[in-house]
Order: structure tokens, then C-alpha cells, then sequence
């Protein structure tokens, strides 16, 4: 697919919203593409046409939809697959390793999404060892620490690439290294910055990632993914798992399964088509533009936000350095819940977060006269 520059006037055309809104909330779910309704009038019409039938086209497009999220992140064809969510693929994952023996640890930063803490600490009652990496500043956690505390005991470390509390980058690629230096698996969790950081995921020769599509890659929720490393595939043999990872899935043979060779071993029961086919859109719209580009154009915007903000006396509560931050920035001030109400209310979308603030996310398609203007109402908003 031809790439395209960041002018394109097109690209805001394609988001209906942006016609009635001020969208700085990718961080959390991005824009809707217009293509998202096409995708789901196919899905009603191939349901419509050929009933049952349909899972002959439904089934296949799983893995190009997978495939295409993998064009983004750098990952060969056939080493995506899809879920509802990264809780599943989570579990997923923690149900094939053995923690019998005296490698039981899990390693996770105290940073982390809440889903991934919770089940986690749930497997614990499997034999997991659950090891918190603790942050100092409740931002940011030391790669020295991370690295000391992933051993010869270490089974897996799940760290994200970004920390949903502040944005601050987490050096994925010396960690991974280590990790593999002692036997032990890396999962990185990659929702905060798919679609807005650049990565590849063969190029930093990484283990395991995991994100989903309703925030940087616009493809609203219900789309998550995996990416496995060829060489580790086979070393995963899910028991959280259904009829779609089976090898052959409609010979319905009794159990035990026999988990498809593909990374189709991933699947678990039937898969929720609408939401896959929703996402895909967004996915292409974001291949298109390219990351270098969103990134290029993001970083711009964001240090275009964080000097109207410093102009202001807010504090900035996001990585000043823009190669340690992810897309948004977080400012704050005293009446940072107020105003979030405010602006929402003017259809201004952000969102607030206890100790950060106001998180304010542009993507691709966001405009300077948008950031100016976002700030033009937090000023006729405190004149009162």
C-alpha cells in the first residue's frame, strides 16, 4: 500500500466525528474511521447471503486481519493472531507454562495495566510467583530494576512498552535481552503505543507482544492481538482454549485437542467476527500514513501542547524528553477534573486521571489550530 503525507485532506474526511468535535483522546479510544460502517454492512450482508456458510470468508480474513496489524509493528505473516481482548491472550499464555518447578516466577512492573495485574496475580493459585518491580515515583520504573529482577527463576516478565499512568517509555529492547540472557520469556504489552511509536518487533527481536485497536489504530474495541516469535510458537499449547484452535476444527473431534500448527493455536471459541472486521479500517488507514509519520507529526503537536501549557503555569506530568514519553501528555493544574467535565461538555474529548491531569493525545489527524483552540476554551473556561 502507497504511503501518503500527513497533509492529506482526505485522512479528516475519513473521521466523520472531526466534523463536530475536537478529538484529543486517542490515547483511550481513537476516532472512528467512516470505513467502520462499510466493514459492518459486509458482515451483515455475508451473514445475510450465506448464514452458516459465511465462516468459509470469516475464518481466513482472521489472520489477514492479523497479518495487517503485523504490517504496522514489523511482524512476518503468519505470526499475529486475534482475541477479544489481552486479558485473554494473557491467559492464554500463562496457561501453557509450567510453574511447577523452581522457574515460577512472573515478573511485572507495579505500573501496569490493572486487567494484566489482576489475572497475574489469579494464576498464583497455578504455582505463579508473582514479582513486582516497584516504581519509585509512581511513574517510572527503573530498567535496572527491572533487569535485577528477572533470574534463572524468571518464567516470564510482562512489562508494558509505555505506562498507561504517565506515558514513560520502558526500554523493552535491553530488558528483552537480558531476559533471554537467563532462559526467561518477555511479553510486552504494547497498547500505549501501537499506532504512535515506531517498532518493529523482528528488529528488536522481541518474544511476545500483545496490544489492541481502540486507541492509536482506530479500530474501536473488541479486536486485541498477539504477536509469538516464529521459533517460540510451538512452545505454547494454550489450556484456556475452543474449537477454533484445534487443527481441524470442523472435524469436532472429542478432546484433547490437537492445537492448530498456526498461530491459530491461540484461538479459543468463536471468534467475534464484527469486532475484527470493524477494526481492520482503522489498521489500514494507520499502515498507510505510516508510523514514522503519526510519530513525526505527534511529537510535534505534543511539544506544541506543552509549552501552551507551561505558558500557563500548568505542570506537565508526561516525560518532557520526547523520546521517553509515548503520543499523549499530561498537564495538570488545580482545577484539572473541573475543566475536563467543561470541555468534554463542548465536545472538546480528552480525559483526566488522578495525578496526571488532563491527558491530551493528537494523532494524525489533529491540527495546530486544534491544539490552539483547545487551549483558547481552557482560557474562557477559567475566566469564568
Amino acid at each position: 500500500m502507497d504511503k501518503i503525507t500527513m497533509t492529506a485532506p482526505l485522512l479528516r474526511e475519513e473521521f466523520p466525528t472531526l466534523s463536530t468535535s475536537t478529538y484529543l483522546v486517542s490515547h483511550s479510544m481513537g476516532a472512528a474511521p467512516r470505513a467502520t460502517r462499510d466493514a459492518l454492512t459486509t458482515y451483515l450482508d455475508e451473514w445475510t447471503a450465506e448464514g452458516p456458510e459465511a465462516w468459509e470468508l470469516w475464518l481466513p480474513r482472521i489472520a489477514s486481519i492479523a497479518d495487517g496489524i503485523g504490517a504496522i509493528i514489523g511482524a512476518a505473516p503468519g505470526t499475529m493472531f486475534l482475541a477479544p481482548n489481552v486479558a485473554l491472550l494473557q491467559a492464554s499464555l500463562a496457561s501453557s507454562l509450567d510453574f511447577s518447578g523452581e522457574r515460577n516466577e512472573v515478573v511485572i512492573e507495579a505500573l501496569q495495566f490493572p486487567s494484566v495485574l489482576y489475572l497475574w496475580k489469579e494464576w498464583e493459585r497455578y504455582g505463579a510467583r508473582l514479582k513486582i518491580v516497584p516504581s519509585p515515583d509512581g511513574r517510572t520504573v527503573p530498567t535496572e530494576s527491572i533487569v535485577n529482577a528477572i533470574t534463572e527463576k524468571t518464567a516470564i516478565a510482562v512489562l508494558s512498552h509505555a505506562y498507561y499512568v504517565s506515558g514513560s517509555i520502558c526500554d523493552v529492547r535491553t530488558i528483552q535481552a537480558h531476559a533471554r540472557s537467563v532462559g526467561a520469556l518477555l511479553c510486552v504489552d504494547a497498547y500505549q503505543t501501537a499506532g504512535v511509536y515506531p517498532f518493529d518487533v523482528t528488529q528488536w527481536n522481541l518474544d511476545i507482544v500483545v496490544g489492541g485497536s481502540h486507541k492509536w489504530l482506530c479500530g474501536g474495541p473488541g479486536c486485541g492481538w498477539i504477536y509469538v516469535a516464529p521459533q517460540l510458537r510451538h512452545r505454547f499449547s494454550p489450556a484456556v482454549t475452543g474449537w477454533m484452535a484445534h487443527a481441524s476444527p470442523f472435524s469436532f473431534e472429542p478432546a484433547p485437542t490437537r492445537h492448530a500448527e498456526s498461530m491459530y493455536r491461540f484461538g479459543s471459541g468463536t471468534p467475534t467476527i464484527p469486532g475484527y472486521m470493524v477494526a481492520q479500517p482503522g489498521h489500514e488507514i494507520i499502515a498507510k500514513i505510516g508510523v514514522p509519520r503519526i510519530r513525526e507529526h505527534n511529537i510535534r503537536l505534543t511539544e506544541r501542547i506543552a509549552e501552551h501549557a507551561q505558558e500557563r503555569g500548568f505542570l506537565i506530568k508526561t516525560p518532557r524528553i520526547p523520546e521517553q514519553r509515548g503520543g499523549w501528555i499530561g498537564i495538570d493544574c488545580d482545577d484539572a477534573k473541573t475543566l475536563c467535565d467543561k470541555l468534554i461538555a463542548r465536545r472538546v474529548f480528552l480525559d483526566y486521571r488522578p495525578g496526571c491531569g488532563l491527558r491530551v493525545s493528537p494523532h494524525f489527524y489533529t491540527t495546530d489550530d486544534e491544539i490552539d483552540a483547545f487551549f483558547a476554551h481552557i482560557d474562557e473556561l477559567r475566566k469564568g
